[in-house]
């Protein structure tokens, strides 16, 4: 079963989801602040038999949030139905948990035709005094520093909501009924809390102050509806607060068995039935003068992409560093973006895109870039390499030459056999979960000091990069993030360009070529070898984007 993901335009807004299955069309709203990964056990079992659709509610995930400070449930639902209608969705019926339980109940009430029925897991109906004893402290913001604190105060802050609700109610009388979660779970929270943590609070806020508007709606609602939760669900006992139901609605109980909770969405589902087909995604990339995002079909997975730019100017396709991925380039892209239409894909195993194999080669990033431009309908691009992404860059034009316009480099691995032996040993070390979440801090610490040293792990005086670089709380905290999505593949690219001789794959190389001299790009160590193996036929520019670009515009035009 492969669980495929898309970029949806509602609007203004850019709204992510998952997609898996065949079958008639069935949507799942998931909880706050969490966003649609926390609902793939549900994907998984339900696309057996339906084409399941998982959005990230707007502010969460990877879909953008609704322009306001203050919202209502009302907000959140209206959002919900702009995005079925979007993707051409016909009635059919939908599954929410807590926050989406909110979500979906007020849907079918303010928006019947979008739904066949209703199954309602934990529908948050707090009492105003509840309310004012239990959330007064729980939409605390946790912001990334430049010390990198975060890391310990998010991860003790859902460490703790295993142990008492609210987590900030540390006390006997909150305790929660359950053993303490795995390490594995606090960093899946910790991860979607990182997702949302600038634009979780209203709509959260709105979900958790539900309650007599929640009382009220399901006394409103006419669809069928199931309702459920947990015994160990802190909203079980919200249901017996809710109206006497009606003709087809009823409250199942499942005990403690979450098996018995998705077979029971599946039941209902199979009940509700729907009123037509699953709609097609949209894969289109269109002109932007901003940096848009999709996801197109890979040979294994998703692969993931940033684009901006009009179609009709010369192409560039964009490859990134490693660690990392695109993201790190956005500035770059809007910059080549005002001459060019560029296309920077997040390489396999990096970022947001599925990785290929266990240990993928230099030449199998280069089958995936050619499926990609194929599938783009694009038959000439100038590349640029940036990094351990240079190899790939040249790789590509060597092989596909008639594809290539330009070879543009910023940085090439180029290290003798015993340093490339310790870099492939040491540079990508292997990211663990731990139970104090210290794989978090461990991680911004070695992006921090691949700024300073050249081996990065080499920390000493005669390996100081002695570069400018940005240290701010921000760059770095987005930088992490980043490779922690891709924790167990990160080192692909840096692994398979250490197995790649670069030096022999350059001097068959035969197009145009462009070395970008920039020492804060770190594999700007090897910036003499790499202008020595050019032997002059390479245009060679300084460092900084306005002198790249128009470097590049002068090579491509």
């Amino acid at each position: 079963m492969r669980v495929r993901r898309r970029f949806l335009q509602v609007g203004v807004r850019r709204v992510h989801y998952f997609r898996a299955g065949e079958g008639p069309p069935a949507v799942l709203v998931h909880s706050s602040p969490a966003n649609a990964r926390l609902l793939m056990a549900e994907i998984v079992r339900l696309s057996r038999d339906f084409t399941v659709f998982a959005f990230d509610t707007p502010g969460f995930g990877l879909s953008q949030a609704l322009p306001m400070e203050e919202m209502l449930v009302a907000d959140l639902a209206d959002a919900l139905a702009e995005t079925l209608e979007a993707i051409g969705m016909p009635r059919c019926p939908i599954f929410g948990s807590h926050t989406g339980a909110a979500i979906a109940l007020e849907l079918g009430v303010r928006h019947p035709e979008r739904a066949t029925g209703l199954v309602l897991d934990g529908v948050p109906a707090f009492t105003d005094a509840e309310c004012a004893t239990l959330f007064g402290d729980y939409f605390r913001k946790l912001p990334a520093t430049d010390l990198g604190g975060q890391y310990a105060s998010v991860w003790t802050r859902f460490r703790d909501q295993s142990i008492w609700f609210p987590w900030s109610e540390r006390t006997a009388d909150h305790l929660n009924p359950y053993d303490l979660g795995a390490p594995e779970s606090t960093h899946l929270w910790v991860s979607m809390y990182f997702e949302a943590a600038d634009s979780y609070a209203p709509a959260y806020r709105a979900a958790s102050f539900y309650g007599a508007r929640a009382i009220a709606a399901a006394g409103e609602l006419t669809l069928p509806a199931i309702y459920t939760a947990t015994d160990t669900d802190m909203l079980r006992s919200h249901v017996n607060r809710l109206p006497p139901m009606k003709k087809g609605q009823a409250f199942h109980p499942i005990g403690t068995s979450y098996v018995r909770k998705r077979e029971l969405i599946a039941e209902g589902f199979a009940r509700f039935g729907a009123a037509g087909e699953a709609p097609s995604d949209v894969d289109v990339l269109p002109d932007s003068p901003a940096v848009g995002r999709q996801f197109v079909a890979g040979t294994v997975g998703d692969l993931h992409l940033r684009h901006a730019g009009n179609r009709a100017s010369p192409k560039v396709l964009l490859l990134h560093d490693a660690p990392g991925s695109a993201e790190q380039l956005e500035s770059l892209i809007a910059a080549l973006a005002t001459h060019f239409f560029v296309i920077a894909p997040d390489l396999p195993g990096h970022g947001e895109s599925d990785p290929l194999s266990e240990t993928p080669t230099v030449g199998d990033f280069v089958t995936e870039l050619v499926r990609l431009l194929d599938g783009l309908e694009l038959s000439e691009v100038a590349v640029l390499g940036v990094g351990f992404g240079s190899s790939v860059a040249v790789e590509l034009a060597r092989l596909y030459p008639q594809r290539i316009t330009t070879l543009a480099l910023r940085g090439l691995a180029l290290p003798e056999p015993e340093e490339r032996a310790t870099l492939r040993a040491r540079f990508c070390p292997r990211i663990e979960i731990t139970a104090d979440g210290g794989h978090w801090y461990r991680t911004w610490l070695m992006l921090r000091d691949s700024q300073v040293y050249w081996p990065w792990f080499e920390r000493k005086l005669t390996q100081l990069r002695r570069v400018d670089a940005d240290f701010g709380a921000a760059p770095l905290h987005r930088w992490t993030m980043d490779v922690m999505r891709a924790r167990e593949t990160y080192h692909h690219l840096v692994h398979a360009a250490l197995e790649h001789d670069a030096a022999a794959a350059l001097a068959e190389v035969r197009v145009s070529l462009l070395v970008v001299r920039d020492p804060a790009t770190p594999l700007s160590a090897y910036d003499d070898q790499l202008i020595s193996l050019c032997k002059g036929e390479a245009v060679v520019t300084g460092g900084g984007t306005a002198a790249l670009v128009a470097a590049l515009v002068q090579t491509v035009f």
